[in-house]
């Protein structure tokens, strides 16, 4: 272990990586040789310029009595005295001060701990236990899982092992879409123009159900139209305070655009604010009876109870096959109804806060003061709302789940919404509020606009998995028949690779970021996708079944190191990728970000393929380096492994 001088601040954890000690002793050789602390963090230099990671030194001379060339010269030569296994040579650069490695020796150590590691090559501790609730994939009862549900499922499944790997303890919520007032819609929808028997009997009792929400607010749709003329038609003769709560609904709609835009009332487009009002304020008879048996629903109602659970049974049934294949699990699957007993309480306590008020007989919260609006939290029927089962769900990961933290993987259009759930949460002084984050991603689009359900306009996502594992099966069959001829092996082989590219879309790119759909590019198996990846890693381990060595088996040298090996341009770089890689699950930790996971991967792939195409290994001149090139074929195996892992993608035994 290299000797580490103690700093006047302490260490709070002792470094595990090899990259982390070496920063760690030249932060602490530097504050002994300077006197000045301050944190520092590596940087690869360019490829031109001597030496393998630098350090900008003109940090270190802010609030010092140091100038720029008098520090670079101390560091320099007390540096060069205090001697590091690892280092090489010690190069000043303009305000840069660089190190360049002894190959050798870093490299056979990288490689060891690789190898002692393994599948938990690159975790941290940083989490020290904390539990941490992901509230993820949520796919409404009653409706065929879209493309767009994947998103969820799949950013919160990476980011649940993200955090594992980084030391928190993580309950994936699974919080179902299984109680509100479209619950009541879909009983009258049902009772209209379903039949039970043929709904139960079904190949497709989801597409049953969907096409009968789609239908009703359709039919809805053109009550609101007709309805919505005739308001239009007295407001031009009579002006808005002849339509009944018109005023008040211009402006909850002007205070809700204003704060969610950042704009002044006169920036208002006060034409769409009335349509929008009207909206607000017209009803039909479908809409009114889908009230009607909702409240039946809360009140425990049997018929409606026995209608709402053959929704949920026979929707359950088909997310769960679909979170198979795609190899998602979940600790908890609670759903909205969960809640239920619990809203009577939350309603109690928001009413006695002093934190809400009474609007036309509904509760509200008023947070104009912070532009986010009003919001409903039990509407004039005494109905609850998506505000009230969400400030119960809190209050129970907080108090039962023990949460420290709790993450809600949901699109960008509910920003607003969160927001303002948060800010009531710590109003009414749940610390949960505080600790709470939206990791909101873009929308998924088709070519004539956004996904919608009840518009019946959205791409399944379950013809998206058959879509991909049919184009794969092809692509097998032209490319390798040997796979293709054994049955069970090209099943296991086509999902993984179709499931693989599929989360790869999702995944490889910033989660803030919308997707336009497209099928060949959801499925693109080469350049920037996860069958290029995979490929790289079984392209590895075949030159390790071909070397007859097994990864787990490995063991490495560290005692001595043959100044010949890892000399190689090529060989530099992976070494240095593969040391740089726990800071990389640090960084997708720290921004919720799993693509920086995916383009490491990717990156780390390309250097292994650059370096198999002009680098021998099998072939190597002599045995000690042809073992060295071996070892680094195993740990960028395991590596990119590790890094997949962490997306949730499976790497093929053969492709």
């Amino acid at each position: 272990m290299i000797e580490r001088m103690k700093a006047k601040e302490e260490i709070q954890s002792a470094p595990r990586y090899v990259l982390e000690e070496l920063q760690v002793w030249a932060e602490q050789r530097i504050f002994n040789l300077t006197g000045v602390q301050r944190p520092i963090s590596f940087q690869e230099v360019p490829s031109g310029i001597k030496g393998d990671y630098g350090i900008q030194l003109s940090s270190f001379t802010k609030g010092s009595q140091w100038n720029l060339k008098g520090l670079a010269e101390a560091i320099s030569e007390g540096l060069k005295q205090a001697k590091n296994p690892f280092i090489r040579e010690v190069h000043t650069a303009g305000p840069y001060f660089n190190f360049e490695l002894d190959m050798p020796t870093f490299g056979v150590e990288v490689i060891r701990q690789v190898f002692e590691m393994g599948p938990k090559y690159g975790e941290e501790s940083v989490g020290n236990n904390t539990v941490v609730v992901i509230d993820m994939s949520s796919p409404n009862i009653a409706k065929r899982m879209s493309y767009g549900h994947l998103r969820s499922t799949i950013i919160g499944d990476a980011l649940t092992r993200i955090y594992r790997a980084t030391g928190y303890e993580v309950l994936r919520d699974n919080h179902i879409g299984d109680w509100g007032t479209q619950f009541g819609n879909l009983i009258v929808a049902i009772k209209r123009w379903g039949n039970e028997k043929e709904l139960l009997s079904s190949k497709d009792p989801i597409g049953v159900l969907q096409d009968l929400y789609v239908r009703f607010h359709s039919e809805m749709e053109k009550e609101k139209t007709s309805k919505r003329e005739e308001l239009k038609e007295i407001v031009e003769k009579e002006g808005i305070e002849a339509v009944p709560n018109l005023q008040k609904a211009i402006e909850g709609v002007s205070q809700e655009i204003m704060a969610r835009k950042k704009i002044s009332q006169e920036q208002l487009d006060m034409s769409k604010v009335v349509e929008d009002a009207l909206d607000r304020v017209v009803t039909s008879r479908l809409e009114e009876e889908g009230r009607e048996w909702f409240k039946k629903l809360e009140k425990g109602d049997p018929e409606a109870r026995r209608f709402w659970k053959i929704c949920v049974d026979l929707s359950m049934k088909e997310f769960e096959r679909i979170y198979r294949i795609l190899g998602v699990e979940f600790e908890y699957t609670l759903g909205e109804s969960f809640y239920e007993g619990m809203l009577v309480d939350t309603i109690q306590e928001v009413r006695q806060s002093g934190k809400a008020t009474v609007s036309d007989g509904a509760l509200v919260v008023d947070m104009t003061d912070k532009k986010l609006g009003v919001a409903i939290v039990q509407k004039s029927d005494g109905a609850s709302v998506y505000m009230t089962r969400d400030l119960a769900t809190a209050k129970y990961r907080e108090k039962e789940l023990s949460a420290g933290e709790v993450i809600y993987v949901v699109g960008e259009d509910q920003k607003f919404y969160f927001q303002q759930l948060f800010v009531i949460l710590r109003r009414l002084g749940h610390p949960v509020g505080e600790r709470s984050k939206h990791v909101y991603f873009g929308m998924v689009t088709l070519p004539e606009g956004r996904m919608s359900t009840r518009k019946g306009r959205v791409i399944l996502l379950k013809d998206v998995i058959a879509e991909g594992l049919k184009r794969v099966r092809k692509i097998l069959k032209t490319k390798n028949p040997d796979v293709y001829s054994s049955r069970k092996l090209r099943e296991i082989i086509t999902r993984q690779i179709a499931i693989g590219a599929l989360k790869w879309n999702d995944l490889a790119y910033d989660p803030k970021r919308s997707i336009i759909f497209d099928w060949d590019k959801a499925l693109n198996l080469e350049g920037y996708s996860a069958p290029f990846v995979q490929y790289a890693t079984v392209r590895a381990n075949s030159i390790l079944r071909t070397a007859g060595v097994k990864i787990g088996d490995l063991k490495i040298d560290t005692s001595t190191a043959d100044s010949n090996i890892y000399c190689k341009p090529a060989e530099r770089s992976i070494i240095k990728k593969l040391a740089a890689y726990p800071k990389i699950i640090l960084e997708a930790l720290n921004t919720n970000n799993p693509s920086q996971i995916a383009t490491y991967a990717y990156e780390l792939a390309k250097l292994f393929n650059s370096f198999y195409t002009i680098v021998p290994v099998l072939s190597a001149k002599n045995e000690e380096i042809r073992v060295s090139r071996v070892m680094l074929v195993a740990a960028t195996s395991q590596t990119i492994s590790n890094a997949l892992n962490l997306l949730g993608i499976e790497v093929p035994e053969r492709m």
